[in-house]
């Protein structure tokens, strides 16, 4: 940076017409040439009237601190002798430019001093100018100066435009407070800001003394002594500091270095760095370093976890993260246990905004526990596999994918890093595409789905899984109908479709095998051995067509009333294609003296079903009140319907087939295929819905009456009679009740009755052919089978103005989205985190004071004489101690069992740059606590970070939880 020489001969005044600058009177700018401006400021300096102006403005700062020394022959002497002022309009007609509406001329050509533009310049209180002195010319402007050339502004308390170097100066003004008006100094994207600040309008070179500057695209934030700026924005730094933390002149945590260079804005090299704790220097020293300070993704290494476990203490997430593109990222990741056991888990995301986005995650752990002459040695390799993918094809087109598999049941038992990952009992996968055509309402979906029950090992795959959809169409409705035309009835007849293909396998192994799902989907041997079935798949194909013609009677007169009855007669028709058969075989050494096999061959099964359904609606107002609350209504909708199905099970029909009791000689129908309706069906069904309001009647200040509808309570019955049932005609009585509570608390119960009586037959309890209504002596409507209740609510302070959520990111691509160990990080050990979440870190939002969630159950059961009953309660709470402690649990108590349920505690501490976290699992089958400490935000956040997962407690906390 070029600065004035001390000691230079003053310079004589040149002809600076060239120079425009800006006069601002009443808000306007007008731009005069400089030697205009300095002949108008010398006659404002020497008329009277204007000087008594200017001693009111009290905005004027004292001449001893404001004034610089000139040399006495080369000054223009007017009142006072030894400078020459061009006072401006008082401060209340003075007013700043704004930033967005100052005057930015566009380049021109070079002027006579090789400037490119004129210099816009603005001050609130006062501009001085100064020909000749050892100096040389020069203008300075006191009270919110600003400065414009180009690209570039500068702003400062005090600002000297020295004309003959083009060079701006600008400094603070020192005050008992501190610095008033700190230099400012912004050149294309980047901002600087320091005690004192140069800048140099040709060589486009500064300087800046104790600056201070934000790293473009970063949480960072830079320091240094003294910083230079080059014309290719390379800027160097002496005594530099770089934080993450947003108090930037004591930061709690920095790395420094004697020199830094930032080179475009992207990258920071510095020479030998250390990491100092507030001002204290730790043990961490490098010879040099390298900050990335780019926008979105970068490539580089990835953090690293340590602690220990059963394998022995661990190194995880050694690895690179590889930024190939805009669109494409790549990760390789692993860890090493000091036992012998190791793990990689490669990750390749992907993302094109409107098209297509995903993710995909293998992960093999090679577990080695024990020694080798220890009994129980154990050596094994287990894997995972994640894959997300989400694509829109077409308008109506798409695919989709979510895969998650396992080769054993206790993966994510065993690798879970979360609570929630060690205690999940089922995974599912799915895949699948979409066809849809809106105009004519048909579309056509195929898929292949897996579920995976982790507890029992067993697995059920359908593939493929085709479905076609016809929606509702009307035959023969007519185009055009004449002006007040009815639709006739046949125009109601209305039918659809809806067909598929359904392939599934379907394992659950005995408790002796060791045979997984996989290995019997491929091989039949082992499929047999596990499951002791010769026949893996079962496949069919189903199309059924619903045809309805509803029609309404608008005038039905009940009780002085009319009511609109909706009618709906129906029929459907089904049809179900099998690839085999079932046949039986005499074997006296199977249970029933008979075994199952499966005939080839192509075979239909067939069934329909016919009837009507008929609907109304009709409400009650009970007049009453109270307080606010004026009225209930009560809405009734009930509904009756009757459908009717033959007897399939018939030998007339063809689908079933006899066999001979081999020992007994009795014999036995059985069906050919699953799925036949056994019995004649001629069946009423009828429901009853009732719904109970209630409105809110307030007034507001202004008078005005404001209505509204709160619903208090649902009530629901329904119930069937099969009057072509030999016995026990009527079906069990159904109950659901659902309200609100005070607005908060949601209740839900359901209740199931049963109309008949229980008989007791030796050591067998049945339900017999006799109403529990009249008999006994007791006046008994039903008998109790089921009753559930659940309450739930919710209850949160009201959110204050902080919040600690950390911010969000956009990820329509790759090239928005952080780089390793900011949001492209798999939790190590498991790609599938807590919800698969990408960052496995906890989150507290200290905005919200406390929150309260509460969960009750209860149920009874009691089907014949044997009552079973479950109650348990559930709470989740979060309060914070202080504004900066907050307390974290989730727990329960079984009423039944007498014990409490998995119970997790948290403590969050959140600091001004960093949070510590603790949590704990007491007791229970995953008894285990996590200790975490690291910076909230930033690039450092993964680098200084001090973590203790998933130990174990055993033998840890033992005493102080039993």
């Amino acid at each position: 940076m070029i600065r004035p020489e001390a000691g230079r001969p003053a310079a004589s005044l040149r002809p600076l017409t060239h120079l425009g600058v800006p006069l601002r009177v009443h808000g306007a700018s007008v731009r005069l040439p400089l030697l205009t401006t300095l002949l108008l400021g010398i006659a404002l300096a020497l008329s009277p009237p204007l000087l008594s102006a200017q001693t009111a403005d009290t905005t004027a700062t004292p001449p001893d601190t404001l004034r610089q020394p000139l040399a006495p022959t080369d000054t223009l002497r007017a009142a006072p002798a030894d400078t020459l002022r061009q006072t401006l309009a008082p401060a209340d007609t003075l007013r700043p430019a704004p930033a967005t509406g100052l005057p930015r001329p566009a380049p021109t050509t070079p002027t006579e001093d090789g400037l490119e533009a004129p210099i816009t310049f603005t001050a609130r209180d006062t501009l001085v100018v100064h020909l000749g002195g050892d100096g040389g010319d020069r203008g300075t402007l006191y009270g919110e100066a600003e400065v414009i050339y180009q690209t570039n502004t500068m702003q400062a308390y005090q600002v000297d435009i020295l004309f003959d170097e083009d060079q701006l100066e600008a400094r603070a003004l020192e005050a008992d407070t501190g610095l008033v008006g700190r230099p400012t100094f912004v050149q294309d994207a980047e901002t600087f800001m320091g005690k004192e600040l140069a800048y140099n309008m040709q060589t486009k070179r500064g300087r800046v003394v104790e600056a201070q500057t934000g790293v473009p695209g970063d949480e960072g934030f830079v320091r240094g002594g003294i910083v230079k700026v080059r014309e290719d924005s390379t800027v160097f730094i002496a005594d530099g500091v770089y934080t993450t933390c947003e108090c930037v002149e004591d930061p709690s945590y920095s790395l420094r270095a004697s020199r830094m260079k930032v080179v475009d804005q992207k990258r920071i090299f510095t020479g030998p760095i250390r990491l100092y704790l507030f001002n204290i220097p730790t043990i961490l020293w490098l010879p040099f370093g390298y900050l990335p300070a780019q926008e979105g993704r970068r490539s580089g290494p990835l953090p690293v976890q340590y602690g220990e476990d059963d394998r022995g203490f661990y190194l995880r997430g050694l690895g690179w993260y590889w930024a190939v593109n805009d669109y494409l990222g790549a990760q390789v990741s692993g860890g090493l246990w000091s036992r012998g056991s190791w793990q990689v888990t490669p990750t390749l995301q992907y993302n094109r905004r409107y098209r297509y986005s995903g993710r995909v995650t293998v992960d093999y752990v090679f577990n080695r526990r024990g020694e080798s002459i220890d009994p129980n040695f154990e050596r094994n390799g287990r894997a995972a596999l994640r894959w997300t993918h989400n694509q829109t094809l077409t308008p109506s087109s798409s695919f989709d994918a979510n895969v998650n598999l396992v080769t054993v049941a206790d993966y994510l038992r065993e690798e879970g890093q979360t609570y929630d990952d060690r205690a999940t009992q089922t995974i599912q996968s799915s895949i699948a595409y979409r066809q849809n055509w809106p105009r004519v309402g048909r579309s056509f979906n195929v898929s292949t789905n897996q579920q995976q029950n982790l507890a029992q090992r067993s697995a059920s795959v359908t593939l493929p899984n085709l479905s076609f959809t016809q929606n509702s169409r009307k035959p023969f409705e007519r185009q055009q109908r004449g002006p007040g035309e009815r639709e006739r009835w046949y125009e109601r007849l209305t039918y659809s479709y809806s067909g598929g293909v359904r392939n599934t396998y379907a394992f659950t192994p005995s408790d002796t095998t060791d045979i997984e799902w996989w290995e019997a989907l491929v091989d039949r041997g082992k499929y047999r051995e596990a499951t002791g079935d010769d026949e893996p798949f079962d496949f069919r194909a189903t199309h059924r067509v619903p045809i309805s013609a509803p029609f309404s009677i608008n005038r039905l007169p009940v009780i002085n009333r009319s009511f609109i009855l909706n009618v709906t007669p129906n029929a459907t028709y089904t049809e179900e294609w099998y690839i085999q058969t079932d046949r039986r075989v005499a074997d006296t050494s199977a249970f029933g003296n008979f075994r199952t096999v499966s005939e080839p061959g192509f075979f239909s099964y067939r069934q329909f079903s016919m009837g009507a359904s008929a609907n109304t609606t009709f409400y009650g107002l009970f007049p009453v009140g109270v307080g606010p609350y004026q009225g209930v209504r009560h809405t009734v909708r009930p509904t009756l319907g009757f459908t009717y199905r033959p007897d399939f099970y018939g030998r007339g029909w063809g689908y079933t087939r006899t066999f001979v009791d081999p020992e007994t000689g009795e014999e036995t129908v059985y069906p050919i295929v699953s799925g036949v309706s056994r019995g004649r069906q001629q069946n009423l069904t009828f429901r009853l819905d009732n719904v109970f309001e209630t409105k809110r009647v307030e007034q507001d200040s202004t008078g005005e009456v404001q209505r509204r509808t709160l619903k208090l309570l649902d009530l629901g019955a329904s119930s069937s009679y099969n009057f072509a049932a030999d016995s026990l005609k009527l079906s069990d009585i159904g109950l659901t009740a659902r309200t609100t509570l005070f607005g908060q608390v949601n209740v839900n119960s359901r209740m199931t009755l049963s109309p008949y009586q229980i008989d007791s037959v030796g050591t067998s309890v049945r339900t017999v052919d006799r109403f529990v209504f009249g008999s006994g002596g007791k006046f008994r409507l039903a008998r109790l089978t089921q009753f559930s209740v659940a309450a739930t609510t919710r209850i949160q302070s009201r959110r204050q103005s902080r919040s600690s959520q950390g911010p969000t990111t956009d990820e329509d691509d790759l090239s928005t989205v952080p780089g390793p160990g900011v949001g492209f990080n798999p939790a190590i050990g498991n790609p599938f985190g807590s919800g698969f979440s990408s960052t496995g870190r906890d989150v507290a939002d200290f905005a919200i004071p406390w929150s309260l969630n509460f969960n009750l159950n209860y149920s009874v059961t009691k089907r014949t004489t044997q009552l079973t009953r479950q109650a348990t309660a559930n709470v989740g709470f979060d309060f914070n101690l202080t504004p900066s402690w907050k307390v974290q649990g989730r727990t329960g108590y079984d009423f039944e069992r007498k014990e409490l349920a998995t119970t997790n505690l948290g403590v969050v501490r959140d600091f001004e740059c960093w949070r510590l976290s603790f949590s704990w699992v007491p007791f229970g089958l995953f008894q285990s606590y996590n200790f975490s400490l690291q910076v909230k935000s930033g690039p450092l956040q993964d680098l200084l970070r001090v973590n203790r997962p998933r130990q174990d407690t055993g033998g840890r906390f033992n005493n102080l939880i039993r």
